[in-house]
């Protein structure tokens, strides 16, 4: 496996499951943040060019992920994620 490949499916893995157990009262706004600033970090560690695309691929997956699911908070912990992947890839 990449480390490409490695970072997208623990990220994915990530956000996805806390998107599942998110709750109204707002308590996975922190760990979104912890999960997208680690990302973050990750990406530093790649190419410019490695690091956009695999922004753009978590990006259009979660965008998939989206149309899963019913529930606002899920799908608020799932845009928010989006909007970051896509405002750092820009």
């Amino acid at each position: 496996m990449t480390a490409m490949g490695g970072l997208y499916g623990r990220y994915h893995g990530q956000i996805l499951r806390l998107a599942r157990s998110s709750t109204a009262d707002g308590a996975w706004k922190a760990k979104l943040r912890e999960i997208l600033a680690n990302f973050d970090d990750d990406c530093r560690h790649l190419s410019t060019s490695s690091s956009g695309e695999l922004r753009h691929e978590l990006a259009s997956q979660i965008e998939q992920e989206v149309l899963r699911f019913s529930d606002p908070e899920k799908c608020k912990v799932l845009t928010l994620a989006i909007k970051h992947l896509d405002a750092e890839d820009e």
